[in-house]
């Protein structure tokens, strides 16, 4: 059981009443997570909803040993909601990239939620469906990319989720490489690339973005 917070405007449980905030909040647990520890893992049974409210995760799909990072996920944002109602199975896997809170909401609550209250089934559809077009759109609009395109690209949406220029790689080169589509060799190359130019600076994970303009018009030519 989770005490019930104070809501504000646009929180996910805004459209809720008192009694039925209070509902969904009774049947919800918070679970703390260090950094590097398994939140899900691909496969597991999605028997409850999961609202990342602290921290920060890295989403992946595995594959004949082949792990590709699709989405970083920030605070206040659902984790795998469209698998909670659709496939039932968590088709990836989530890792907390820092200390991380997660609250888990019994699904079959949230579901009543859902079939309760129309206002609140609409603004659900409408997370999901933001959530879907953005997985979609950033995949896509890489794969239009050459490596270095891609590369800066990623680097700048980094930027953006941690809210600095300077933050900690939250995956390996192999994993960018499948995430941008091109070899571990062509993401160290032009990584290496970067940094001659003074545009990047790469000590082991760590990477500050040292001149964001020239990083920006590369990701938009590239």
């Amino acid at each position: 059981m989770s005490e019930t917070p104070t809501p504000f405007k646009n929180a996910w449980y805004a459209d809720l009443n008192s009694q039925q905030q209070e509902l969904i909040f009774e049947h919800s647990n918070l679970l703390q997570f260090k950094k590097d520890e398994t939140i899900i893992k691909q496969g597991y049974m999605a028997d409850h909803i999961l609202y990342l409210e602290q921290g920060m995760a890295k989403l992946s799909v595995e594959d004949n040993e082949r792990s590709t990072v699709f989405k970083i996920i920030a605070p206040e944002s659902f984790i795998g909601l469209m698998c909670s109602f659709v496939k039932k199975n968590f088709d990836f896997s989530a890792v907390a990239i820092q200390p991380s809170t997660v609250r888990l909401i019994d699904r079959t609550i949230f579901e009543q939620m859902i079939r309760e209250n129309g206002n609140f089934a609409v603004r659900i559809v409408q997370l999901m469906s933001l959530m879907t077009n953005k997985i979609v759109h950033d995949l896509v609009y890489l794969s239009h990319k050459n490596a270095d395109g891609a590369i800066c690209t990623v680097l700048m949406g980094l930027a953006s989720v941690f809210k600095s220029n300077t933050f900690l790689m939250p995956f390996s080169r192999v994993e960018l490489a499948n995430t941008v589509g091109y070899s571990k060799e062509s993401v160290i190359g032009c990584l290496s690339s970067l940094q001659k130019e003074k545009i990047i600076d790469v000590s082991g994970k760590k990477i500050e973005i040292l001149d964001a303009r020239r990083l920006e018009i590369i990701a938009k030519n590239g």
